[in-house]
């Protein structure tokens, strides 16, 4: 029998595998169903993104006052599923919009409630080591799930879209198993709080540049995962996808393109669970800038490298340099965003609204820039993006540094000496 944390794991895996199979089986269907391109497909990674993020700051007030969370995460993902699985049945774009952007704003009445009950763990060691094994599960969700979508979807259509109804099913029972976090979690003491006081203090200087950070990362992922399809689709249609640099394709790489496909998004979902499993079993990332600043830089010379290669090993290359950057991004700022007790579940959903709105902004700007001036000009121009936020990160982490400075300790002045 599992206990309840690995309760909450097996959830998260079951979700974002579902949730993968109608993410990566969702631009094909654009495409090949409903008559889109790439603008459509990015226009509905972007609406789906607004959805879940303007969901996530709306829940702040009432989520933090309801006594059990585990039971409006269960709501949130049987709307997910209903809606989902009535998808494949209709070919407009606008009722297709408006299911998956339904849908997938039910996320978000989920995600901040799992991440709040790990984070009622109150010691940081322990918390970072379970922050890895939930971040690890709902990643390797997402990695393994486009291996089944992509042939799925190429066998039929449909079957993505049902496989999500099976494993949410599986979510729902696994969430509403769950023990309330007082009931699993040691009570936080006062010499827990003044032990970590420092560290807490540390992370509240990094947290709205993290903030930042994921905006970014979550851009370019979601970039990856709802725009960059169109590309493999139409060089398998051409016959253009290459493994290397060769002058011939091989006769593999000119069908099936959602099963190509699926292969370098698992290597950036992979990537990313590896980089939970290092973060969450050391302590040498925290509260540093310049590697903050550097994944970022990093990340943006792979996606302007995404602009113009037929290659799909550099494809899959480019893929896990960006996959690294979003999860040391997203570990960090879900990490310092549950180091305040006091705020965890708000900041827990702020942070997941961070993750929507750079989706969101990657997907539909993109997705037009796209549309107009070709693959190859928006990826070459993320550079550009990225060093202007990277700017301002470094005003943010300056900002809170100032504030959060401890004041220097007075020195009393003496007293004359009287004169005789």
């Amino acid at each position: 029998m599992l206990n309840a944390f690995q309760r909450v794991c097996a959830a998260a895996f079951a979700l974002d595998f579902a949730v993968l199979l109608v993410g990566t089986a969702l631009p094909f269907f654009v495409f090949n169903r409903v008559g889109g391109g790439a603008a459509m497909s990015g226009t509905f990674g972007a609406l789906q993104a607004a959805s879940y993020a303007a969901v996530c700051l709306a829940s702040l007030r009432f989520i933090t006052k309801s006594q059990n969370g585990m039971h409006v995460a269960a709501w949130g993902v049987a709307f997910f599923t209903v809606l989902h699985a009535a998808l494949p049945f209709f070919r407009n774009a606008y009722v297709c919009a408006a299911i998956a952007t339904a849908g997938n704003g039910a996320l978000a009445l989920v995600w901040p409630a799992l991440h709040s009950w790990v984070g009622a763990e109150p010691d940081p060691r322990v918390r970072a080591r379970r922050m890895t094994w939930l971040n690890m599960s709902w990643s390797l969700g997402f990695a393994i799930s486009p291996l089944f979508a992509g042939p799925l979807y190429d066998y039929d259509y449909r079957l993505p879209f049902l496989g999500a109804v099976v494993m949410n099913g599986l979510t729902i029972t696994l969430i509403l198993s769950l023990p309330h976090e007082s009931r699993f979690f040691a009570p936080l003491t006062d010499a827990m709080c003044e032990a970590r006081a420092g560290h807490d203090r540390a992370s509240e200087v990094f947290l709205h540049a993290s903030w930042c950070a994921t905006i970014m990362a979550n851009a370019m992922a979601g970039v990856l995962r709802s725009v960059y399809p169109k590309r493999v689709d139409a060089l398998v249609a051409q016959g253009q996808l290459r493994l290397l640099f060769e002058r011939h394709a091989p006769a593999f790489l000119t069908v099936d393109a959602a099963t190509r496909f699926s292969w370098i998004a698992s290597a950036l979902a992979f990537t990313t669970a590896l980089c939970f499993l290092l973060m969450g079993r050391s302590a040498w990332w925290q509260h540093r800038r310049g590697l903050l600043f550097g994944m970022q830089a990093t990340a943006a010379i792979a996606f302007a490298l995404l602009g113009h290669t037929r290659s799909l090993v550099v494809m899959a290359v480019c893929f896990v340099i960006v996959g690294a950057n979003y999860g040391f991004c997203f570990f960090s700022s879900a990490y310092y965003s549950i180091a305040n007790p006091l705020h965890k579940h708000g900041r827990a959903a702020i942070n997941e609204g961070a993750v929507g709105t750079g989706v969101f902004a990657g997907s539909l700007i993109v997705g037009h820039l796209v549309e107009r001036f070709g693959m190859a000009a928006p990826f070459h121009w993320t550079p550009l993006v990225v060093a202007a936020m990277l700017v301002v990160q470094a005003h943010l982490l300056n900002r809170s540094e100032r504030r959060r400075r401890p004041p220097a300790p007075s020195v009393a002045t003496p007293a004359p000496t009287p004169v005789e």
